[in-house]
């Protein structure tokens, strides 16, 4: 049976960092909107019922298919939702550098700790409370 045109190839791998109160999401594939914004509700429910103190999503095997500007629905659904004291540390490809520059400035701005990183270690200091 063929595949429907709007299925996603995206994956997530859901871990949490050893030894720290920290979610992680790698998302591996393509990622469009209305899968940014169900993941991202998805994500804030997890956060605050699991009472985490930060979030690592990494998007360094993702390709967003979504315009930057449809990026400020997703930031705005996690300033809505998520604990103000949850740290947020992105891990972007040079391909979406913006979409995670962008992210990480709209939660900025609204009180987060957030920042966007190019490899995994930092954001993971980031995340620890490291720095």
């Amino acid at each position: 049976m063929p595949e429907a045109p709007d299925a996603s190839d995206l994956s997530i791998e859901r871990f949490e960092l050893e030894g720290a109160n920290v979610f992680c999401a790698r998302l591996i594939g393509t990622h469009r909107l209305k899968d940014s914004l169900v993941n991202a509700q998805r994500l804030a429910e997890r956060v605050v019922r699991e009472n985490r103190d930060a979030v690592i999503l990494d998007y360094s095997q993702c390709q967003l298919e979504h315009k930057l500007e449809e990026f400020i629905r997703v930031g705005d659904l996690f300033v809505r939702h998520m604990p103000a004291h949850v740290r947020f540390s992105y891990v972007y490809h040079a391909s979406n550098m913006m979409h995670a520059a962008y992210m990480t400035k709209t939660l900025f701005k609204a009180g987060f700790q957030a920042r966007a990183f190019g490899n995994w270690d930092d954001a993971e200091r980031f995340a620890r409370g490291i720095e």
